[in-house]
């Protein structure tokens, strides 16, 4: 992908972070459920139900100092901490950004690639290398896994760092930066 108007927005994004949103979207969700619930036993029969009277009496003969008071003050206020903490803190990025080569590419072009685009990359290198029976491969981060699989044991430690300099050959030539390290491991199959 790339982008080079300049009034565009960055194509390295980092991830939304709707798990957090969702969490707190959900616990609102059952908290007006229950309330609109037992508002509508209230109206219904005129008094509120045993739940709500009993969990109100509860509170009720609760004090500040009480033990369970403090918990439950404690438990909510790390629950909205770490609520706070995962919506302000940036997560990482979801792509790698690659260099601008070539004549007549504008400076501001920006050229990105995806996470899974870069695994699929190094999984296409290391099944060129001879001896290579399957593949798979992972990228996060700067780091990129390769997981091959051989037939046999015998070179298995010269078929890994084949690997690790084809894959890190390949990403420094479709410019990612900063460069990705990967790390290979080799697994034999068994006969």
């Amino acid at each position: 992908m790339s982008r080079s108007d300049a009034r565009s927005r960055r194509l390295r994004r980092r991830p939304s972070r709707t798990v957090p949103a969702s969490i707190v979207a959900l616990v609102l969700l059952a908290a007006g459920v229950l309330a609109v619930l037992a508002g509508v036993f209230r109206l219904i029969d005129g008094s509120w139900a045993a739940p709500v009277r009993s969990g109100a009496k509860g509170l009720a003969g609760l004090t500040w100092g009480s033990g369970a008071f403090l918990g439950i003050v404690i438990g909510v206020g790390v629950i909205g901490l770490v609520l706070l903490l995962a919506a302000i803190i940036p997560g990482g990025y979801t792509s790698a950004r690659l260099a601008a080569g070539g004549a007549g590419v504008a400076a501001q072009t920006e050229f990105v690639i995806s996470q899974r685009g870069l695994a699929r990359l190094a999984a296409a290198t290391a099944e060129e290398i001879d001896g290579v029976e399957r593949v798979s491969a992972s990228a996060g981060g700067h780091r990129v896994r390769v997981a091959v699989t051989t037939a046999t044991d015998a070179e298995a430690r010269q078929l890994r760092d084949r690997v690790q300099q084809a894959v890190s050959q390949r990403l420094s030539a479709a410019g990612v930066q900063p460069a990705a390290r990967v790390s290979v491991s080799v697994h034999t199959r068994g006969i």
